[in-house]
């Protein structure tokens, strides 16, 4: 009996590549819709950022004062309402306005889907500075410039440097008039004049002209208080000169024809 080799499947025989290039094009046709859907999905994406529902519409600041003001924030800030959330660059955003002299730190943050919140902590005066010239500047405990003014800071104590420089700038060297600034206290305050630097230290001048040595000291808090007790119990017409750089041996120059 005759059998026909091609109706029982083993006539001509398939070629060996054919199965392998049909899963090969499979395999790319499912790469090719991936990569289609992926650049897809990633253009709705972009153009959704980009959309008037995704704008600035509110630039909302916190820890402002009145002395900073909002104006001078905003437009270091510039951020203009409008413009792309996605596309605001909220770190060059915050050394903008890190770099106004007022300001000494700042956070921003995204509130989606069209604010900008912007956190700041603003530089406390500790000190009116007065120079030579009669310049007067408001400083910080670190000793940075924050703004020139007209006249002293009423209940801030007044150092007496050389320059009062730029605001933004920290003056050097005032470390002992700071500290010795920041220990004077509420009843000593309307006693002192001034605080000014020496080779020794630091010397207050007092109302009426007299000179208190205060020497280099640790803080100042010692010499304050040695300060405080003699000025509670002495006539100051009276008084030439106070040291209290020992502060436990405090010396009190009198001058008796000042007194009559």
């Amino acid at each position: 009996m005759e059998v026909d080799l091609e109706e029982v499947g083993l006539g001509e025989a398939e070629p060996q590549g054919t199965g392998r290039e049909a899963r090969s094009g499979r395999h790319g046709l499912v790469v090719a819709w991936v990569v289609f859907g992926l650049a897809v999905v990633g253009a709705g994406i972009f153009l959704a950022t980009r959309s008037e529902l995704l704008d600035v519409d509110e630039v909302r600041l916190v820890g402002v004062s009145s002395a900073l003001g909002e104006k001078a924030v905003l437009e270091a800030l510039a951020v203009p309402e409008g413009s792309p959330m996605a596309g605001v660059d909220l770190d060059a955003a915050s050394r903008r306005v890190a770099a106004l002299p007022r300001v000494a730190g700042v956070e921003l943050e995204r509130d989606w889907p069209g604010s900008v919140v912007v956190w700041v902590v603003e530089r406390v005066p500790a000190v009116n500075a007065s120079a030579p010239d009669g310049r007067l500047a408001l400083l910080d405990a670190d000793g940075m410039v924050i703004d020139h003014v007209s006249v002293p800071e009423p209940n801030l104590p007044i150092i007496r440097v050389d320059g009062v420089g730029r605001p933004g700038v920290r003056l050097p060297g005032l470390g002992p008039l700071l500290d010795a600034a920041d220990a004077v206290t509420d009843d000593l305050a309307p006693w002192i004049v001034a605080l000014v630097p020496t080779a020794a230290g630091v010397r207050a001048e007092l109302v009426g002209g007299v000179e208190v040595n205060l020497g280099m000291g640790n803080n100042y808090r010692d010499e304050m208080r040695a300060l405080a007790t003699i000025l509670h119990r002495v006539e100051l017409p009276c008084i030439v000169g106070i040291d209290v750089s020992v502060h436990d041996i405090p010396v009190v120059r009198r001058d008796d024809l000042r007194c009559s």
